[in-house]
């Protein structure tokens, strides 16, 4: 952290985090489009975003970037 507060992350700290932000995004506006309640899908999609599969992850952003 630095003096102000702030994080520094490494760049690989960096693609980690972008990494997660993506999964995140896609996974709860996936869950949006589907029906489910904004709140419960960003709850979900925490709670996934961290466990799922590179596999079923890139089927799923397939999936959503076709429809």
């Amino acid at each position: 952290m630095s003096g102000n507060g702030y994080i520094t992350l490494t760049e690989s700290g960096r693609e980690r985090a972008e990494n997660v932000l993506e999964r995140h995004t896609i996974l709860s506006d996936w869950l949006i489009s589907i029906g489910v309640s904004r709140e419960t899908a960003l709850e979900d999609a925490c709670r996934v975003e961290h466990d799922l599969s590179e596999e079923s992850f890139e089927a799923i952003k397939k999936a959503v970037r076709r429809s």
